[in-house]
């Protein structure tokens, strides 16, 4: 059995972080031990970690980091954990009981570098939540062929598997100088795309599946679309685009993704103009920002 690392970054989060968590504990596989960082909450997290840490038979390991900036909690994630594989999840994510399960059957299957999960929305009736997962799933399935991942800025912290000899041996990690943008968001692109500059291999495996609790209203919506378009401008300053491009699959028409999602999710009439709606106006706000 792979020994698998599993780190979760939490902050005021205590309900979700203890659904997350309950669906670790109660996986098919158990992993090798689940990492806590907690960045300096105020709520009942503490509480939460220090009754697994008596109660559970998986090692768990409680980290209080007070410092901001999402690369500096990540590395500190990277640098406790004891495992041959470290497993990164979002405390707002749950994670399909096959997960671990199906984090060996890659490793065993393509001994990769990186494995990257593949996410589905918790919240599938809100044509928000829906709105985001299109456009996040849009992005990735244009990075990957079969189960090739083809340009590593899609790899995800919220559900994404690194060997830790491979950062080790390369001495890579979440890119500190960042933090200053966006608290550092797309942190997770940044060190993907490290990986593949050192020759790194990455994989897909969409049944290593969590479901993420994406936005469910039009402000908290805005407010993601807009946070996550900065990040990405200054991790293009890092990395420009112009060489990643030509690996890329050609974008698809809004008209068929809302098209295809609701077929999926089964949207009715009036849930499937309510979703284009959506996409169009998160599409224009994108071209605004753009502008500016």
């Amino acid at each position: 059995m792979n020994k698998i690392s599993v780190v979760v970054v939490t902050k005021n989060r205590f309900s979700d972080l203890s659904h997350c968590l309950g669906s670790i504990l109660s996986n098919s596989e158990k992993p090798y031990e689940i990492i806590i960082v907690d960045n300096n909450s105020s709520d009942q997290t503490r509480q939460l970690a220090t009754g697994l840490l008596r109660n559970s038979q998986i090692p768990v390991i409680y980290c209080k980091y007070v410092g901001s900036g999402y690369p500096k909690i990540y590395n500190k994630g990277l640098s406790l954990a004891k495992g041959d594989w470290i497993a990164v999840i979002d405390d707002d994510c749950v994670a399909h009981q096959d997960w671990i399960k199906q984090i060996n059957f890659s490793i065993e299957k393509h001994r990769p570098d990186v494995i990257m999960g593949w996410c589905d929305t918790y919240y599938s009736d809100n044509v928000y939540s829906l709105s985001t997962l299109l456009f996040d799933n849009e992005w990735k399935e244009r990075s990957i062929k079969g189960d090739q991942v083809i340009d590593f800025e899609i790899l995800d912290n919220k559900n994404i598997v690194y060997k830790k000899k491979f950062l080790s041996e390369y001495n890579l990690k979440y890119d500190e100088s960042r933090a200053d943008v966006e608290l550092g968001a797309a942190e997770d692109c940044d060190l993907g795309i490290q990986v593949q500059e050192a020759g790194g291999k990455a994989v897909c495996n969409k049944k290593i599946l969590v479901w993420h609790k994406d936005p469910q209203n039009f402000l908290w919506l805005i407010n993601k679309t807009k946070s996550s378009f900065y990040a990405y401008q200054s991790l293009l300053l890092k990395w420009p685009m112009e060489d990643r491009q030509k690996l890329k699959k050609e974008s698809r028409s809004l008209s068929d993704l809302v098209g295809e999602f609701s077929q999926k999710y089964q949207l009715n009439f009036f849930q499937k103009a309510h979703l284009f709606i959506v996409c169009k106006i998160t599409l224009w706000f994108n071209i605004f920002l753009n502008a500016q």
